[in-house]
């Protein structure tokens, strides 16, 4: 795993010049410690910059950026091909391959990219990835990015040039880059607590979306001309999987996940650095580190992160596991007071604003990890894949529930008009309890969100607006609009799916890469550690799709399928309880040792400074948070951390 960054500007610019593409390639350092190069073209109008977190062929022969043997292509690549060794067979043996300079997967990428195109390439991969590839005879730029965004990859835009990176904070390098910040994608944030793709804070950089290849040429400089290709669909996908629905018994299917995911983890766990797992003691990283343990003959480094609040400390039910499996278990205590003086880092980690709150523990377990190891792998991707979250089996009963299921969308409107409208006058403001005591406008708002479910089309559409942190939340962002997932609608017509199908689906398409996924690589990258994630792998993910909600909820469990394969390895014992998550107690951080910043940044001269809430509204959720109301307490840390950030990286 590495760092990418670079420059394309065919009618040239001072940003080609080799301390601008190092000025890139130090902002991203910390991606890539080993080693750092660049590589231009400066007739072409392109530079590649590569920072090298040496994990696969530790010698010259997998520096970057690399040339193909044919001199046609140069690449620029971060993440890993776990299946590459299969690749590299299937090349030799179809007589395809080059004269190998050294044991890389980055020479069996370029390989085949020569000899099956790169979509038809990335199609046969079984990895996480972020590449920038530049085709010296189309002279043409190709950016593409895993199936599930894994790995990031931003696009700065700057006119008759763009730049590239893993990382905004190696855009922000380049001369032209102005800090305006995107007010819808702001709007987003706070409704979502993380920005989605395509959007970031910056109206001069966009993400490109996981699954994709986008060609940039210099006739097709802006995001409207680009040539953009899905080489992988998770929605058509789930459509074949769901086609082909798994028919087998339950017994069967335990089997087939447990062949599945022991294969992912054995290609994961190939690596010429040090290698070890994350481990909560919950279902999912015990089911990862139980597999590493059985093909592994020496003891598995596990790592897990322990509070002294009892409330939130699961390090016993770690320690338990990973003494049944026999792992090298490493395991630290952190206080409050020692996360919350993190906060101030956060920014700098994130680059824009991202409210997961466990963000905090993320990052202090993966700095306690690189101590040890270069590579980890984690349990994520489970909950979407297996429906594990609890709000998936609320919904469907709650929208059942609900006039909007057994009413017209007319008819559903109609009727919240006239309940709004026989209240209160219409008013653009946000509901607030405290507001609601003092303004109409703010009671109007008040019940607008109480009866924003019964104006939903659909059940993953009332899913989608329920499991925001709050879904007027654009109320708090002038000239900002309501906006939802598009897929939501798309979902709710797919005939034959059932609630959990399609709420968990968009999960996977949404929640999935802009949050978990974004968490994990800036917290683990910051201390250069690889994670990798086993659940991903696309065998494993078509396998669960086509799973019926029968089989995923086996024994009427959450997870129900996993748990019968982790019981091959642990006993329920050790692992059978509920989900606690890995949070912080950010109320009470607010109310005490953050309190004096949180005041600065909600004070009139900052919100006037960035210029982007409405002072009136932040200031009354935050009176009414101060005055007892806890379910302001999300929303609240929201808007601290998008005043934090901004505040950090604008001019």
């Amino acid at each position: 795993m590495c760092g990418i960054a670079g420059i394309y500007a065919p009618h040239g610019s001072p940003a080609l010049e080799p301390s601008a593409l190092a000025a890139m390639g130090e902002a991203i350092r910390h991606r890539g410690p080993d080693a750092g190069d660049i590589w231009r073209d400066v007739e072409a109008g392109i530079g590649l910059v590569h920072r090298r977190l040496a994990i696969i062929d530790l010698s010259p022969a997998g520096v970057q950026p690399m040339h193909s043997p044919c001199g046609r292509y140069v690449v620029s690549y971060n993440g890993e091909i776990y299946n590459y060794l299969e690749l590299r067979r299937e090349l030799e043996e179809a007589g395809l391959a080059p004269e190998w300079r050294g044991h890389s997967d980055t020479e069996v990428l370029l390989a085949g990219i020569r000899a099956w195109g790169l979509a038809e390439t990335l199609k046969r991969t079984a990895g996480m990835f972020a590449i920038a590839l530049w085709d010296r005879e189309r002279r043409v730029l190709s950016l593409a990015r895993d199936r599930f965004g894994e790995k990031p990859l931003h696009v700065g835009l700057f006119g008759g040039e763009i730049a590239f990176a893993s990382e905004i904070k190696a855009l922000r390098t380049h001369p032209a880059w102005t800090g305006e910040i995107d007010r819808q994608a702001i709007a987003l944030c706070l409704r979502h607590g993380y920005i989605p793709a395509p959007r970031t804070a910056f109206t001069q950089a966009v993400k490109i979306a996981p699954g994709t290849i986008v060609e940039i040429d210099a006739d097709a400089l802006t995001p409207e001309s680009w040539r953009v290709t899905p080489w992988w669909d998770t929605l058509e996908e789930a459509r074949i999987a769901r086609r082909n629905r798994f028919s087998g018994s339950d017994q069967e299917a335990v089997d087939q996940l447990d062949e599945l995911l022991r294969g992912s983890v054995a290609r994961q766990m190939i690596s010429d650095v040090p290698l070890g797992a994350f481990l909560s003691g919950g279902i999912d990283s015990s089911t990862i580190a139980a597999m590493m343990q059985s093909l592994s003959a020496a003891p598995v480094e596990t790592f897990s992160l322990g509070f002294h609040d009892k409330a939130t400390n699961e390090a016993e039910f770690a320690r338990a596991v990973a003494n049944h499996l026999g792992t090298r278990h490493n395991e630290i205590f952190l206080s409050g007071e020692e996360a919350r003086d993190l906060v101030d880092e956060m920014p700098d980690v994130y680059d824009e604003p991202f409210t997961d709150q466990s963000q905090l523990p993320t990052y202090m377990v993966a700095r306690f990890a690189r101590t040890r190891v270069t590579v980890s792998l984690s349990g994520d991707a489970a909950d979407e894949l297996f429906a594990g979250y609890g709000r998936y089996h609320s919904i469907d009963r709650q929208w059942q529930g609900t006039m909007s299921a057994r009413i017209g969308r007319a008819a559903r409107r109609a009727y919240v008009s006239a309940q709004l409208a026989g209240i209160v006058a219409p008013a653009e403001r946000l509901g607030l309890s405290r507001i609601g005591r003092k303004s109409p406008a703010g009671l109007r708002l008040r019940l607008e969100e109480k009866l924003a479910g019964l104006t939903a089309r659909s059940a993953v559409a009332a899913y989608e607006r329920k499991f925001t942190l709050m879904d007027t939340a654009h109320r708090l962002v002038p000239g900002s609009t309501r906006e939802t997932h598009p897929l939501a609608d798309t979902v709710a017509q797919e005939t034959g799916w059932s609630v959990l199908e399609q709420a968990s689906l968009l999960d996977l398409v949404h929640y999935l890469p802009d949050d978990i996924l974004v968490k994990v690589d800036r917290a683990a990258m910051a201390h250069a550690l690889e994670t990798r994630v086993p659940f991903l792998d696309p065998a494993v993910v078509r396998f669960a799709l086509s799973l019926p909600d029968r089989v995923r909820l086996m024994g009427g469990q959450r997870k129900g399928v996993v748990k019968q394969v982790l019981d091959r390895y642990v006993p329920a014992s050790l692992w059978d309880r509920p989900k606690r998550g890995f949070g912080i107690p950010c109320a009470d951080w607010l109310k005490g040792p953050l309190r004096p910043l949180a005041e600065d940044m909600f004070s009139s001269a900052q919100i006037a400074r960035l210029g982007l809430l409405d002072e009136e509204l932040v200031r009354l959720f935050w009176d009414d948070f101060l005055a007892g109301d806890r379910r302001r307490a999300n929303m609240v840390w929201a808007m601290f951390v998008v005043q934090l950030t901004l505040s950090r990286h604008t001019r």
